[in-house]
């Protein structure tokens, strides 16, 4: 299954959210969270519509499984 993120391309960090109390909207990073899309298109529609800058892509990641609970 792929899975896709949307990255910032100079801080390497994953959008989790968008604050859009600003004029423009300010994208919210970590290097710990990031919101998930199934399809390369479903992201980059959210980029757009989140009103992402030049620095942000869309890229594919792999997600692993860590334990079982």
């Amino acid at each position: 299954m792929r899975t896709f993120c949307i990255m910032n391309k100079q801080t390497g960090k994953f959008v989790y959210g968008t604050d859009y109390r600003y004029s423009p909207p300010r994208q919210r990073t970590s290097d710990r969270q990031a919101l998930t899309y199934s399809s390369k298109l479903e992201a980059t529609l959210e980029l757009e519509k989140r009103g992402c800058g030049r620095n942000y892509v869309v890229v594919q990641v792999k997600l692993e499984v860590v334990s079982d609970i």
